[in-house]
């Protein structure tokens, strides 16, 4: 059984006011692994206040988030980024969302991704298309020189610095990049057709799962970056793109 799609948008609506009500302070932000990695008062606020009202309603379901302090994967349940995009929010960008993804059998059947500045709502389930606010999404399946390509910076793993570098050169010789800061809304955006593509060689599941789901559901390809299926339990690479553009970056990376 999946849940109410409906009351799950209405739930994740009433966290993304949490966020638009924020006045953050400096005394409210902290670092975790390193000054690149950033979490805010707000980001474990919306994280709480979802972890209670889905136990609330779906009290059989696991949770679990980014701000947790330890990780426990399981195959039922939510796989929730409270902020997707710390450090926007941080430097007042207006561009950052919460997302969360509804799990069954390891398997993503239902994403929510919202963007409470712009107010705009993504959403998918499995077999039933994505939308953007009541419009349905179909990726338009550009060539590489058609559109901008999302490009995600990996920022806690160095080890990724020039394998990124290399892979936005072969695209720049096309194509433009865009380096926009929240991996779920690069899905949702490859979703939509505002961006052709999206990269990004070290990223965790709670960033991706949602737009994920949304992005396949627009007809756009997901993979990892050797063509791999995403794996929910550990830091992936990830490839989303149309098929015509999927094909020329699997081209360049030889995979």
């Amino acid at each position: 059984m999946f849940v109410d799609l409906e009351k799950l948008k209405e739930i994740v609506r009433e966290a993304g006011e949490i966020i638009s009500q924020a006045n953050l302070t400096p005394e409210q932000i902290r670092s975790k692994t390193s000054q690149k990695d950033l979490v805010t008062k707000y980001d474990v606020e919306v994280q709480d206040f979802l972890e209670s009202r889905f136990q609330e309603l779906w009290p059989d379901r696991h949770f679990m988030g980014e701000e947790q302090v330890e990780y426990r994967y399981e195959q039922r349940g939510f796989l929730v980024d409270p902020i997707d995009g710390t450090s926007n929010f941080i430097f007042g960008i207006p561009h950052f969302c919460i997302s969360v993804a509804v799990l069954e059998q390891g398997e993503i059947v239902q994403g929510v991704v919202y963007n409470p500045v712009v107010d705009e709502m993504y959403w998918a389930e499995v077999g039933q298309g994505s939308y953007l606010n009541g419009d349905r999404l179909k990726n338009p399946d550009f060539a590489l020189g058609e559109a901008v390509f999302g490009v995600g910076g990996s920022p806690y793993d160095p080890n990724s610095i020039e394998p990124t570098v290399r892979l936005i050169a072969k695209i720049m010789e096309e194509g433009d990049i865009r380096r926009l800061g929240s991996a779920a809304l690069d899905l949702c955006y490859v979703a939509s057709g505002r961006q052709g593509g999206y990269f990004e060689f070290a990223i965790n599941p709670w960033d991706i799962a949602a737009g994920l789901l949304i992005a396949r559901e627009a007809g756009v390809t997901v993979t990892t970056l050797d063509g791999e299926e995403p794996p929910l339990t550990r830091t992936t690479s990830i490839l989303a793109a149309g098929p015509k553009m999927y094909a020329k970056i699997k081209n360049f990376i030889g995979f």
